[in-house]
């Protein structure tokens, strides 16, 4: 009994990763990246934008590790370059910007010495129909040169 209890728990800890993650970085001049985080998102889910009004979901975040993260400063804000689409959710009951299928976000860094070293992660969380899947994380690890 215990077994398959935890086997049960496992699958459906499986089921629900609505989301995969691409996380890449692009040079785009001397001591200039582009942090690029792509979204693979599965069918009939949401993946939110990254600004959203307060009570509802979870916003995607761009999170950086400050203990190890060395010579990094970053460049505006995280965006998206997808465009968002807007709906009333009856379970928040507002307006939410979401995506479907795939999303594409940015976040531009500058190093502030010659090699630096960028550790942080994504969070954020997806729903389809009334259920929503926990906060989760893509976590990305990258060292950088000018």
């Amino acid at each position: 009994m215990i077994l398959f209890a935890a086997f049960a728990t496992n699958l459906s800890a499986q089921v629900l990763k609505p989301v995969k993650w691409e996380i890449t970085q692009k040079k785009v001049s001397e001591g200039v990246y582009d942090i690029v985080c792509k979204a693979t998102i599965d069918a009939t889910w949401h993946l939110y934008d990254t600004k959203l009004p307060e009570g509802g979901p979870l916003s995607t975040t761009f999170n950086i590790d400050e203990d190890e993260t060395t010579g990094i400063e970053l460049i505006g804000e995280f965006k998206a370059t997808t465009q968002a689409k807007t709906e009333h959710s009856e379970a928040f009951d507002m307006d939410l910007k979401y995506f479907e299928n795939t999303a594409t976000f940015i976040q531009r860094v500058k190093l502030t010495k010659p090699t630096a070293k960028l550790v942080g992660y994504v969070e954020f969380m997806a729903c389809t129909g009334g259920q929503c899947t926990p906060p989760a994380e893509a976590d990305f690890n990258f060292s950088l040169q000018k």
